[in-house]
C-alpha cells in the first residue's frame, strides 16, 4: 500500500504540474492571438510530442559524437545492463554509448522498448564498477517509469512558451512607434505575463525534474540492493561538478545556486534519503569498491572539453 500511495502521490504531483504548465502556455497563446493562439499552441505542442518519442536514440547520441559500446568491448557492462533490465521488466536492455566528454555525466533517452544510456569518458574512468552499476540502475529507473518521455513533454511545453513570449516581446517592440504616436495601446498586464511566464515554466520544469530524480534513486536501490553504491557515486558527481563549475564560471558559483534553480535535488538530501532506505531486494548486485571499467583505447579519441550545447546545458 505504501508503494501504491507513493506512486499515486507522484502521479497527482506530475498531473498538477502539467496542468499548470498547460495553463500558462494557453494564457500566453491567448494574449498573442486570442482563441486561435491557444489552438495553434496546442497543435504545435501535440505535433512535437508525437514526433519526439520516435526519435532514434542513435540519432540523439550522434549529436554528442557518442559511440556504441559493443558487447565485445564492454562485456561486463553489458552483463550488468541485461540483469538490471530484467529486474526492471524492460522489454529489451538499453544500448550503451560512450561519450567522449570531460563532463562526468550519464543520461538516458528513448522508450522502454527502444532506449539507450550514455556514459561519459570521465564518469567511466572515475567511478568504480559498484558506482557505475548504481548509476546505470538510476538511468534504467528513468526508462522504466517513462521519465524521459515526461521530461521531454515538459521541455517541449517550456520551449513553446519561451518562443511565444519572445514573439510577443518582438511584436510589442515593433509597435512601440505606434504606441508613442498614440495610435495603439499596450496592455501592461499582458506584457507582465509575457515577462514572468518563461520563468514560472522553468521553475515548474525544475520541480518536475527533481521529483523524478528522487523516485529514480529509490527505484535504483530496489534494483541493486545497494544504497551505499549510489550514495558514493552521487558524492563523486557532486564534487566533480562543483570543481567543474568553479573552473567554468568562477570559484564559489556552485554554492550560490539556490536549490529551486537546480535541475537535480540537493545531493546531501539525496544521499540522506538513500542511506535511510529499508526496502532492499533479497539478492543484491555486488561488486568490489576497487573494480573499475577500463575504457578501450580505440574509444578514447578527441575527448572534448566542456562547452555550451544548444540544448541549454554544458556538455
Amino acid at each position: 500500500m505504501t508503494e501504491f500511495n507513493h506512486k499515486l502521490k507522484n502521479f497527482i504531483h506530475t498531473l498538477a504540474l502539467f496542468l499548470c504548465m498547460g495553463g500558462i502556455l494557453s494564457l500566453v497563446g491567448f494574449i498573442l492571438a486570442g482563441v486561435d493562439g491557444i489552438l495553434w499552441a496546442a497543435f504545435l505542442g501535440m505535433l512535437i510530442l508525437v514526433i519526439s518519442p520516435n526519435i532514434s536514440p542513435s540519432f540523439i547520441f550522434s549529436m554528442y559524437e557518442g559511440r556504441l559500446l559493443s558487447a565485445h568491448d564492454a562485456p561486463g557492462l553489458h552483463q550488468i545492463i541485461r540483469e538490471l533490465a530484467a529486474r526492471a521488466d524492460l522489454p529489451a536492455p538499453p544500448a550503451l554509448y560512450y561519450l567522449p566528454s570531460q563532463m562526468m555525466n550519464a543520461f538516458s533517452v528513448g522508450t522502454s522498448a527502444n532506449s539507450a544510456i550514455g556514459l561519459s569518458d570521465t564518469l567511466l574512468n572515475t567511478l568504480t564498477m559498484r558506482e557505475i552499476i548504481a548509476v546505470l540502475a538510476h538511468e534504467i529507473s528513468h526508462i522504466q517509469h517513462n521519465d524521459v518521455r515526461v521530461m521531454t513533454y515538459a521541455d517541449v511545453i517550456s520551449r513553446i512558451t519561451n518562443t511565444l513570449s519572445f514573439t510577443g516581446f518582438l511584436l510589442i517592440f515593433l509597435n512601440l512607434p505606434l504606441f508613442f504616436l498614440g495610435l495603439i495601446t499596450i496592455s501592461w498586464s499582458a506584457l507582465g505575463v509575457l515577462i514572468v511566464a518563461p520563468n514560472i515554466m522553468s521553475f515548474l520544469q525544475l520541480s518536475l525534474s527533481r521529483m523524478h530524480e528522487f523516485d529514480a534513486d529509490h527505484q535504483a536501490v530496489l534494483l541493486t540492493g545497494d544504497p551505499e553504491g549510489l550514495a558514493m557515486a552521487l558524492g563523486k558527481l557532486e564534487a566533480y561538478d562543483a570543481s567543474m563549475i568553479d573552473m567554468l564560471l568562477g570559484r564559489g558559483h556552485s554554492a550560490s545556486i539556490p536549490s529551486i534553480l537546480r535541475t537535480h535535488p540537493d545531493t546531501e538530501e539525496r544521499i540522506k534519503r538513500l542511506l535511510h532506505l529499508k526496502e532492499l531486494p533479497e539478492q543484491a548486485l555486488e561488486y568490489s569498491d576497487h573494480d573499475r571499467f577500463a575504457v578501450p583505447v580505440h574509444y578514447q579519441i578527441s575527448i572534448r572539453k566542456p562547452r555550451w550545447h544548444l540544448g541549454g546545458f554544458w556538455y
